[in-house]
């Protein structure tokens, strides 16, 4: 009955425009604390000034300069797009004839958007990059990428999707296996991300960080 109470009231809901939402515990604390801030003012205060799971200023020059000075063919391969900004920043930087790869299963995203919508939203971001900059965006799970790609060897992989021990070493075993030139990643950081720093730290440790960029 208080179920279909719910399913009456939001489909009333729907009809008048509108649509209601549960907040997450520390959506409710930040609101309570800011009383003169409406939610949708506070969604989209959380979409623009998001910082989880994306690189820094700093980062991305770094990251940058790596992809300028890349001196083989290859594709550059990215491993966890989230929202794009990696990708753009990687975008900038290549040549438009060396083609950037770019790889998510949008099952993960800091505002629990649906894995079709996180998709859809990082299409559009990267539309101008897609459209005329030779970046391609694959929606796939990356342990599936890795079993089938049959491409030139890449002359870049940076890597930003999984965290745990586990997955970093699968990601870094594939990269040496087809002998990417340059390796990278994010999240290098013992105490956050204690899973990225072990594995790096098992392929010989990197050579150069900048804040938890790392680059093998």
């Amino acid at each position: 009955m208080k179920h279909m109470a719910k399913k009456i009231l939001r489909k009333l809901v729907r009809a008048c425009g509108f649509e209601l939402v549960r907040c997450t515990p520390q959506q409710r604390s930040c609101l309570r604390s800011n009383q003169g801030l409406h939610y949708r003012d506070f969604v989209v205060q959380e979409a623009v000034a998001l910082p989880v799971g994306e690189i820094s200023l700093a980062e991305a020059r770094f990251l940058g300069n790596l992809v300028r000075d890349l001196k083989t063919d290859g594709p550059v391969i990215e491993v966890g797009t989230l929202f794009g900004w990696a990708t753009r920043v990687m975008a900038l930087q290549k040549s438009k004839d060396r083609e950037l790869i770019t790889i998510d299963d949008y099952s993960w995203n800091p505002l629990g958007l649906s894995p079709d919508m996180h998709f859809r939203i990082t299409e559009q971001v990267l539309s101008e990059a897609i459209g005329k900059f030779n970046v391609r965006q694959i929606r796939m799970d990356k342990n599936d990428f890795y079993s089938s790609y049959a491409g030139e060897t890449p002359a870049l992989v940076f890597f930003d999707a999984v965290h745990t021990y586990e997955e970093v070493r699968v990601d870094i075993d594939w990269a040496k296996n087809v002998n990417a030139v340059v390796i990278c990643g994010h999240d290098y950081n013992s105490k956050e991300y204690p899973g990225v720093a072990r594995a790096v730290d098992e392929f010989g440790g990197p050579r150069d960080v900048v804040e938890t960029l790392w680059v093998l």
